[in-house]
């Protein structure tokens, strides 16, 4: 069975929330030299907050279309100004509000975009692309953005309003300013030995095997596209919340699949007495 997590928190899969926090990661050496920092698809601010480690100094900007998730956020990420904004991205007119959010400061700050596992959940996301390149070329903005594999899973996301995969990514770089940068996204499993007297000074080293399957596509571009930092982020997995977690889950489908044969149950003890 497929298992879609659409919304990172406290409470996700720890494999998972870690995997997000290394995307924000990724960006913060762009984000720390910003003067503005929009977050477009906030979410809870969950993986951005340990990923800035619960504050950046600048203008925050966090985007979302769901009012309890941008509240999440407001209370996960600290800012020297925080702007919520309440928005549906495939929206010109909400794209202005947050644009004139990103360049109040002036024409000479260097600003920055995340834009993480959020191009996907568009119907239409021509409009938001447009926007981003054209703030990229003219405004001093660095964007960075990513899409899920989805030939990753091979099962089709009923979240999801358009599927992507190499093909569809290569289609999305046309529409980049031609000095961008592109990556992908490599899961790892991982461990730990640590002697109790002396820490472990050796340097971790990931190699990724040709032919390797990425789980999500980065893009970057604008003119500090070079500052993002890629790499590996080995998390320590706490067993009791992850087993937890695991609990929690295998009780959710349980109840729905009761549910779902009682519901079921009663469809043809209907059918019976119509009959």
């Amino acid at each position: 069975m497929a298992d879609w997590i659409e919304r990172v928190e406290r409470g996700t899969n720890p494999v998972i929330l870690n995997e997000h926090v290394l995307r924000y990661a990724f960006a913060m050496p762009v984000i720390r030299g910003s003067a503005a920092w929009a977050d477009l698809g906030c979410g809870t601010g969950a993986a951005a907050a340990e990923a800035a480690e619960g504050g950046f100094g600048g203008r925050l900007i966090l985007v979302d279309n769901d009012a309890g998730a941008l509240a999440a956020a407001q209370q996960e990420l600290q800012g020297g100004e925080v702007v919520a904004i309440e928005a549906d991205l495939a929206d010109s007119a909400d794209l202005d509000r947050i644009e004139l959010a990103l360049v109040k400061g002036g024409p000479d700050e260097q600003r920055c975009v995340t834009c993480f596992e959020v191009v996907e959940h568009l119907d239409d996301f021509g409009p938001l692309i447009g926007r981003l390149v054209r703030l990229a070329e003219t405004a001093g903005c660095t964007v960075c953005l990513s899409v899920p594999n989805d030939a990753f899973t091979g099962v089709e996301n009923p979240f999801h309003e358009t599927v992507w995969g190499e093909a569809s990514v290569e289609e999305l770089r046309s529409l980049l300013p031609e000095a961008h940068l592109a990556g992908a996204q490599y899961a790892l499993t991982g461990s730990c030995i640590q002697l109790d007297e002396q820490p472990s000074q050796h340097r971790l080293a990931v190699d990724v095997p040709p032919g390797q399957v990425p789980s999500h596509y980065l893009l970057v571009f604008g003119p500090r596209a070079a500052e993002v930092h890629p790499g590996a982020r080995i998390a320590a997995i706490d067993l009791d919340e992850q087993r937890a977690w695991e609990r929690r889950r295998e009780a959710d489908l349980d109840y729905y699949r009761q549910s779902a044969e009682e519901l079921a149950g009663d469809l043809r003890a209907d059918r019976a007495v119509g009959n």
